[in-house]
């Protein structure tokens, strides 16, 4: 990417952020206020508000903890967590309460809404986190709350909406390895009944891993996003929100170097290897408020493209084994719903319908030596190439209602019915350079299959005095079918759905000061045919399996408090026991009783952020994930033992600028944030920085 894509942008901010300066100044101008987000200036208790199932960060939290991208909301919330190898969400596995999705082929279990437009596929879930007014983490099954399919929880990102004033943000990160991070946000009126908002970003940051071949930086990373929306108020009632979302990335290598290195952050290719992703979104809502609700239809067509992803899959200077991934995803989406005022009523509800269509495809190639033998003369590579198309439809309708059956009593039921249709077309070669039929032909495929689910949730929620609530709640949910593509059989290629039975019990609490509040939760689920990925033993193919049953319990416990003035403290910490109870590996083991790849045992977060009167601030955080496997054996060669990392900033408040001196992991501790059994490698995590950020706000 040249430098010379984001002149546009900050042109583009420059123009109409000053414009949006003089207007601002104008006593004579008609404006509307078009449902406000409010961003606090200074650091609040209200940065973070939280219950049982919920919590809400606001930005200036975000800023904080050094969450910049999706990615980096691990642990945020109880039980949350991304394993991935920083590839801009491709192969990403986001996680909750035990429930996950699959490297490449399954459904999210987390599903993610960016102003009420559904996201697709995890591997491309938007990365940057722009201009965000709050982030709500939703744990536990939503799926008769919203139209996407949510069988572990939802991410639910909020852009800021315009006011009746002006608002200008410009903000520059620069640091350790060379990062230099730029980001512009402006909002507010355009003339009376028209709004706008528009943000970007742009990074870049020489890479954490060492090419010792090559002599040079081996993940460089480059990215550049920005996200628009104009919104139209003909009168009280009617809004309509035109808007747009574009990131492109032009990244090397995957943060991948092998396990059996002395050095984890080295690596010795023979070529580097390159990511690059784009996306672009455009999407509309219309909203129409009437006496007895509101009518809101949303429409999106996303487009994801990864060209390409090539990868050294030995990492050593041998011409070998290598791997280059082209893809491409296009989804339209329409969603309507209708859902009661919070006026007070006894009865509050939301009833919805969406149709979800996506069509996935890659062409996929790989290299690798073959070892010699006796009946085998070296020097053999072998050569795969795969292309294949996955195509999703979803038909939904949804509804969730609560019912006020006295002052202290309130009861919950949500039903949802999915139709739900998927197909893939496959064609696969094998070839090698001895022209030796090593391997038998792939037949093509050309399948589909239909199902029809219904999901179910219930609950109630009992007031045992102004302070204190107890809330409990059962789903029966499902995560849907599929196929994947990578197994020589077409046999072996679809999966089942899996069938989700979700409880939790919990207590809410508040202080009587307004500035103390937390929540402690405790859940069990059950999971028939739990989806995960597999490699076949002997062969390099790997697909999505069943496990006939995994079991998740834990807990979840949440605090915020404000010990003194301008001094607040909030702690985030989750449990997590999830374990095969009924299943067998590929070598036909009974693994009962292990752990289920990919989720850690808990995860801990904690922070306290304080601003002296004279504009001082300052802040510290502590975050901690627990043991963490990456197969179904437990193996101790591909796991992560439990690890901790502290992070902190000072800073400095003068007029409409702060200057903030930050590090994270600061004490450098090293641990794998992803490991891939495959090919023996692991995802070292972000090794320690140190940087500074200037905030301009008007």
């Amino acid at each position: 990417m040249q430098i010379t894509k984001i002149l546009p942008c900050i042109v583009f901010f420059l123009v109409f952020g000053s414009t949006g300066i003089v207007l601002s100044g104008q006593e004579d101008l008609e404006t509307v206020d078009l449902d406000t987000f409010e961003i606090q200036g200074d650091y609040q208790a209200t940065d973070l508000k939280i219950d049982l199932s919920r919590s809400v960060i606001e930005e200036n939290l975000l800023a904080i903890y050094g969450a910049t991208q999706l990615q980096d909301l691990s642990g945020l919330a109880p039980n949350l967590y991304s394993s991935n190898s920083d590839t801009r969400g491709f192969g990403d596995i986001i996680s909750m309460r035990g429930s996950a999705n699959t490297m490449f082929f399954s459904s999210p279990a987390v599903a993610l809404y960016i102003d009420d437009i559904p996201a697709s596929s995890v591997s491309t879930y938007p990365s940057d986190l722009l201009s965000i007014a709050n982030l709500t983490v939703h744990s536990g099954p939503q799926m008769t709350r919203y139209g996407r399919n949510a069988p572990a929880g939802v991410i639910e990102i909020r852009s800021r909406e315009p006011t009746q004033k002006h608002f200008t943000h410009f903000q520059i990160d620069s640091g350790s390895y060379d990062a230099l991070t730029v980001k512009g946000a402006i909002d507010g009126p355009i003339n009376e009944g028209l709004g706008y908002n528009f943000s970007f970003g742009y990074l870049q940051r020489e890479g954490y891993l060492h090419n010792t071949f090559l002599d040079r930086t081996a993940d460089d990373r480059q990215a550049l996003s920005a996200r628009g929306n104009l919104f139209f108020r003909p009168n009280e009632d009617v809004q309509l929100r035109l808007g747009f979302f574009v990131e492109s990335a032009d990244d090397d290598a995957t943060r991948l170097s092998s396990l059996f290195s002395e050095d984890p952050y080295e690596i010795a290719s023979d070529f580097n290897s390159q990511t690059v992703v784009d996306r672009s979104q455009v999407n509309s809502q219309y909203r129409k408020l009437y006496d007895w609700g509101r009518l809101v239809a949303t429409t999106s067509f996303q487009r994801w493209e990864l060209d390409p992803s090539s990868l050294d899959l030995d990492f050593s200077p041998a011409p070998a084994s290598t791997s280059l991934i082209v893809g491409e995803e296009e989804t339209f989406s329409q969603e309507i719903w209708v859902e009661s005022l919070d006026d007070g009523s006894p009865i509050t509800w939301k009833s919805g319908l969406l149709y979800f269509d996506s069509e996935y495809k890659v062409d996929f190639s790989r290299e690798f030596a073959i070892p010699p033998s006796q009946f085998l003369p070296p020097g053999i590579i072998q050569m795969e190439r795969t292309d294949f198309e996955l195509v999703q439809l979803n038909l939904a309708a949804y509804g969730d209602a609560n019912f006020a059956v006295s002052d202290k009593t309130s009861l919950n039921l949500g039903v949802r019915v999915d139709h739900f249709d998927a197909g893939v077309f496959r064609t696969a070669e094998n070839s090698n350079n001895f022209m030796i039929p090593l391997f038998p032909p792939e037949p093509d495929v050309d399948r589909s299959r239909k199902e029809l689910n219904g999901s179910v949730s219930g609950g109630a929620s009992f007031a045992l005095n102004e302070n204190m609530d107890v809330v409990l709640r059962s789903s029966l949910a499902h995560q849907h079918h599929g196929f994947s593509s990578f197994a020589g059989s077409p046999d072996l290629l679809s999966f089942e759905s899996a069938d989700i039975w979700a409880n939790e019990i919990g207590l809410d609490f508040t202080g009587q000061d307004g500035e103390t509040g937390g929540s402690i939760l405790v859940f069990y689920n059950r999971t028939d045919d739990y989806q995960f990925e597999r490699t076949i033993p002997m062969t390099t193919d790997f697909l999505v399996i069943n496990a006939e049953e995994v079991t998740a319990q834990g807990l979840e416990a949440k605090l915020v408090f404000s010990p003194l003035d301008n001094f607040y403290v909030d702690v985030q910490m989750g449990y997590n026991d999830v374990t095969f109870t009924r299943h067998t590996d590929g070598y036909g083991t009974d693994v009962r009783g292990n752990h289920v790849p990919f989720i850690p045992e808990y995860t801990f977060r904690t922070g306290a952020r304080w601003e002296l009167d004279n504009g001082i601030f300052s802040s510290i955080t502590y975050t901690g994930f627990g043991d963490t496997y990456y197969d179904e054996q437990n193996s101790k060669n591909f796991s992560q033992s439990s690890y901790y990392l502290l992070s902190a900033q000072l800073g400095y408040r003068m007029g409409r600028f702060s200057f903030t001196l930050f590090g994270h992991n600061i004490t450098d501790e090293f641990y794998y944030q992803f490991i891939n059994r495959d090919i023996y490698a692991g995802s070292p995590g972000a090794p320690q920085r140190f940087g500074l950020r200037i905030n301009y706000i008007y």
